[in-house]
């Protein structure tokens, strides 16, 4: 089964892909605040999606609560670490991008028959990829309303506020 194939060449180049993601993940102004977790945990994050592509695509109703969990928790993780939400989603539209631009420079697609199993693919991916940023984002959101019960307004420490958090800090 092609799709299959697909999945087997994305995880068995996890290191690759990995490696294409994190170059661009840093060298863009749009995830900048990543620059502030140890590159190794970032990469074994995104290489760890990678390698386990073929079980997070599983249909099993226990891997749709293990991918609610974990990526709830690293939304939770990354409101902590202070990388802004919308960071968070463009590193993870970036790892999606990086599957199909591996998969097209491979050209393993060489008829109509590899063209369809490569859309159905494709539309597990998103899937995949939209359940996730979902999960994220609530777990983000969870910190987010923890932060906002405890907040304390005091304009005269001089450390970064709230928002600037939740939306990123201008750099001036």
């Amino acid at each position: 089964m092609i799709s299959q194939k697909l999945v087997d060449l994305i995880e068995e180049n996890a290191e690759e892909l990995t490696n294409r993601f994190m170059k661009d993940l840093f060298s863009r102004e749009e995830t900048r605040h990543y620059k502030k977790i140890p590159e190794d945990r970032t990469h074994e994050r995104v290489f760890d999606v990678y390698k386990r592509l073929g079980s997070w695509l599983s249909k099993k109703r226990s891997m749709k609560e293990e991918i609610k969990k974990h990526y709830t928790e690293l939304g939770k993780q990354r409101y902590k670490e202070g990388i802004p939400l919308n960071e968070v989603i463009m590193a993870f539209l970036l790892v999606k991008r990086h599957i199909w631009l591996y998969v097209m420079d491979k050209h393993v697609i060489d008829s109509a028959y590899e063209l369809q199993a490569v859309l159905d693919l494709n539309n597990r991916v998103v899937l995949f990829f939209d359940r996730i940023i979902f999960f994220i984002a609530m777990g983000y959101e969870e910190e987010l309303k923890k932060d906002l019960a405890k907040v304390q307004v005091d304009s005269s420490s001089g450390s970064p506020g709230l928002l600037s958090r939740f939306f990123g800090r201008k750099e001036v």
